[in-house]
């Protein structure tokens, strides 16, 4: 049983009105309570999921100032305390999860600014999915179509609680080591781009999906600085592709990455990929999708051989500061 919000704006005294099933703010036009699904939506700020996550997004507050007011409304509301501890997010293990609903459908192309019709084919192919707390659910997939891992992303924004992304990012316990969200295109493998996060890979996929064919696109998952995990993936391809593309965000981390690449090159034996560097004109590849950012978009591309001298690296690095 979770906790419900209609019953909590009743206990607030918010200013909602009713639209059939929905319970729409009277302050803010683009909030929505979903009372049968028991789930917000706030369209204009991308938002979106259970009660807790309302209460922190309505007021603006810290998790603590919310876990004090759920606990007062329970105290009046006797029969949502057992639902108390379930409405908590926990790092579940690996596992089936439902289709995409709406809150992860909202967040990724209201916030995210991804395509409806890319989101949509991507769930349908079982890439993405939800978790009971409305989190975006990523799934891993080996070469033989096995689920062995997932990325879960938050669809609801708080910068107090998650002041490095802004929302909840985490990998699924029991996720495969040295592996991560992965797409493949038909064709024979020739190409491998490697990103920083899933929401990066889908950003690349969307803008430059004609360029794609025997391709497969792979995310570090938050692993920016393990090369570990390029290795330990190609090592289940059945051949290494002809060009293996790093795609790292536009920071320090990426150029880190980049520089890392530089010095220790893959430990697969007879290595034949040619290597090379794609970053975008923003700081990563959603920043570049978003529609703020008018014209084509755009990339440079460097091969690996460029960044044999650390001077020329240094230059470019500051170049692209």
């Amino acid at each position: 049983m979770a906790l419900e919000l209609a019953d909590y704006v009743s206990y607030a005294g918010l200013p909602f009105k009713h639209e059939g099933r929905y319970l729409r703010s009277q302050e803010h036009d683009s909030l929505i309570i979903d009372t049968r699904k028991n789930y917000f939506i706030w369209n204009s700020q991308g938002l979106a999921g259970n009660l807790s996550q309302f209460i922190k997004a309505y007021y603006g507050i810290s998790d603590r100032e919310m876990h004090f007011r759920l606990k007062a409304f329970t105290k009046t509301n006797p029969q949502q305390k057992v639902a108390v501890k379930a409405d908590y997010t926990t790092k579940s293990a690996v596992g089936p999860v439902a289709t995409l609903d709406a809150a992860g459908m909202a967040y990724l192309a209201q916030y995210r600014h991804l395509d409806s019709r890319l989101i949509t084919f991507a769930a349908r192919q079982g890439l993405l999915g939800s978790d009971g707390y409305h989190n975006v659910i990523f799934n891993w997939f080996d070469a033989a179509g096995i689920l062995v891992g997932q990325d879960v992303q938050g669809t609801v924004i708080n910068r107090q609680r998650y002041p490095k992304h802004g929302s909840l990012k985490q990998i699924k316990a029991g996720s495969k080591p040295h592996y991560g969200f992965n797409v493949r295109f038909r064709g024979p493998f020739r190409h491998l781009y490697v990103f920083e996060s899933p929401i990066d890979l889908l950003s690349y996929w969307q803008m430059y999906a004609r360029e794609l064919s025997g391709s497969q696109l792979l995310s570090l998952s938050g692993a920016s600085a393990k090369i570990q995990t390029i290795n330990d993936y190609l090592l289940t391809q059945p051949a290494l592709p002809a060009y293996l593309h790093l795609a790292p965000d536009n920071d320090v981390a990426g150029r880190a990455l980049i520089e890392k690449f530089q010095h220790m090159r893959l430990i697969t034996p007879h290595q034949t990929c040619q290597n090379l560097v794609e970053w975008s004109g923003a700081k990563d590849w959603n920043a570049q999708l978003q529609p703020a950012k008018a014209g084509p978009y755009t990339k440079l591309t460097f091969d690996m051989q460029t960044f044999d001298q650390f001077q020329l690296f240094k230059k470019l690095r500051e170049c692209l500061s």
